[in-house]
């Protein structure tokens, strides 16, 4: 017998049995940490035009340096100026000699 009245055998069994529980709850632990890996790994992936929005607009901000100017954003996000479309002429018919 061991100091304390506990046999040998039976605080190796204890032991054993504290381990395996140890070890289960690090397996459930994992297992739940690489669920949530996959699911931030699924929103990351279905948000990378919002990453690539914001990268766009920290560029832009390095260009003007943080304003806002309508029209300069407007140009940008058409690629060109706009024109405006030139009205319709009048024609004249001639009238057959």
């Amino acid at each position: 017998m061991a100091r304390g009245g506990i046999p040998v055998a039976d605080q190796t069994n204890v032991v054993e049995t504290i381990a395996r529980q140890l070890v289960e709850h690090c397996r459930r632990d994992i297992e739940a940490a690489q669920l949530a890996i996959a699911g931030a790994r699924a929103i990351l992936e279905s948000s990378r035009w919002l990453l690539a929005r914001w990268e766009e607009r920290r560029r832009a901000d390095a260009v003007t340096g943080g304003l806002r100017l309508p029209a300069y954003d407007n140009a940008r996000a058409g690629m060109f100026l706009s024109v405006a479309p030139e009205k319709p002429r009048r024609r004249r018919k001639r009238r057959a000699s």
